[in-house]
């Protein structure tokens, strides 16, 4: 008996349990005689080959031999038809142009790396449950452990973006640069095309700012929002970096996308919104501070005052906010008086003075720089320039919106009671009248000024710079003892 008699026998005799399953799932042992091709996939010989949704051609139509051959029956050995690649390309000829750009295992006529010879879940005839599994053999760290995957890659469609075979373009991609993220990103796309402001990196390649298949940042973008943007607006990060007053929407974690869109916009600096508007998202509720207290709704005030500072009602807050952090209290521009007295001096409302002529509080007498003047009697002077006392701008003032003329408040929080002290503020015709909750009532004019008796002697006030009134007077002397 020769030896591959021996063998024939050996195998024949061998139990079917003993036998291994090969890769299309037999069990059976193998045949000693030429079968007809039909019985190659049966529920003990090769069931594998079929138990996919996607049948290669040949397969379904049991057409085993158009790329196999048995080359010993005994043996049930077979080999294909020609070599591999040879194999494939008898029907597969005219699919695939000769790019310049090739995938490696296209190249290397290594076409059973992506694709299963049998039966696939995929149409593509593709190995794996899905599109992606194929590419993931090799390509293990496009999605990797990351919080956000692109929509094309969560799903596994690798092909939405990437030629299998051969491309034009490197990296496989279907189209050139932003035209590919175009073809599905259509809304951002005619932004681009119609909106007046367009970023500049959004004219060019999607790259620079995102990431195509996967990261741990909103809108996919390659870092953080704020590290992100910063890489190009270096002047934004230096104003960042040394504030001492920070905005509190640049350090949440969508930083800069909080008022800027990022591609195309109608608004100058590719702000959202108009600027009120804007800041009006934030703003249309109390807004907590680090220091226990919080901002007022700031909409409402400025929805419901009727006079409004024409800072806001002309420019908007950036008049006299800073919008990326800043040196000063609440995001100031300059200096203004934290409290409601302060001693003058000219720094102290630096903020006031960008805009207010500063002859408005330096000039004891004037005819001419503000209407708040009894006769010639400079009332501001009087109230705001005083070396220890000076009554601030915003005891008499909303620094938004108030109910009256001039924004004149019609109460003022005092004091760490947080009573409301009242103004009581009435124009009049060339003047008006106060009786405010921190002086007696008095009344002003500009053509007919109001008499007043000066204190009886020896009271606290100093001479004409004061309205009678104002500060508390002194008890009366003691009558002497008899």
């Amino acid at each position: 008996m020769n030896i591959r008699t021996l063998l024939v026998v050996l195998a024949a005799a061998a139990p079917a349990a003993a036998q291994p399953r090969d890769s299309t799932g037999s069990t059976a042992p193998p045949p000693t005689t030429v079968i007809p091709r039909e019985g190659c996939v049966t529920a003990e010989c090769h069931p594998g080959v079929k138990a996919k949704a996607f049948l290669h051609g040949p397969i379904r139509v049991n057409g085993c031999d158009a790329c196999h051959t048995q080359t010993d029956a005994a043996l049930h050995k077979f080999e294909h038809v020609r070599d591999r690649h040879e194999l494939c390309a008898l029907c597969h000829t005219t699919e695939v142009p000769a790019d310049a750009f090739q995938h490696e295992p296209f190249a290397r006529h290594e076409c059973l790396s992506c694709h299963d010879p049998h039966a696939s879940s995929e149409p593509q005839m593709l190995r794996g449950e899905r599109y992606a599994d194929a590419c993931a053999t090799c390509h293990t760290d496009m999605t990797g452990a990351h919080d956000r995957v692109h929509g094309p890659a969560s799903a596994g469609a690798c092909g939405a973006c990437h030629q299998p075979h051969t491309s034009k373009l490197p990296k496989l991609l279907n189209a050139e640069g932003r035209e590919l993220c175009l073809k599905c990103h259509i809304r951002i796309g005619l932004d681009i095309e119609s909106k007046p402001v367009v970023h500049a990196p959004a004219l060019g390649e999607c790259g620079v700012c995102h990431d195509p298949h996967a990261t741990d940042h909103t809108a996919l973008l390659v870092e953080d929002p704020a590290s992100l943007c910063t890489q190009c607006h270096r002047d934004i990060a230096d104003t960042m970096s040394t504030a001492t007053t920070q905005h509190a929407a640049l350090t949440s974690k969508r930083a800069c996308l909080n008022c800027h869109t990022p591609h195309a916009g109608s608004h100058a600096a590719l702000l959202k919104d108009d600027v009120k508007s804007l800041c009006f998202e934030c703003h249309n509720q109390p807004v907590p501070l680090p220091d226990g207290t919080s901002l007022v709704n700031m909409k409402q005030v400025i929805e419901t005052g009727t006079s409004l500072h024409g800072a806001i009602s002309q420019r908007g807050c950036v008049e006299c906010h800073e919008i990326h952090g800043g040196g000063h209290r609440r995001l100031l521009t300059n200096e203004y008086p934290s409290d409601l007295y302060y001693p003058f001096t000219e720094s102290t409302y630096s903020l006031c003075f960008s805009c207010h002529d500063r002859q408005l509080v330096l000039l004891a007498s004037t005819d001419s720089a503000t209407s708040f003047r009894n006769g010639t009697t400079n009332l501001h002077y009087i109230h705001v320039n005083r070396d220890t006392k000076g009554r601030s701008c915003r005891i008499c003032h909303d620094s938004h919106a108030a109910s009256r003329d001039k924004h004149i408040r019609d109460e003022v929080p005092f004091g760490p009671g947080g009573w409301n002290l009242p103004i009581r503020y009435e124009p009049l015709a060339d003047g008006g009248k106060c009786g405010a909750g921190c002086h007696s009532p008095y009344e002003y004019n500009r053509i007919a000024p109001v008499k007043y008796e000066p204190p009886p002697p020896g009271g606290a006030w100093k001479g004409v710079d004061l309205a009678p009134g104002s500060l508390a007077q002194p008890p009366k002397p003691p009558t002497p003892r008899k």
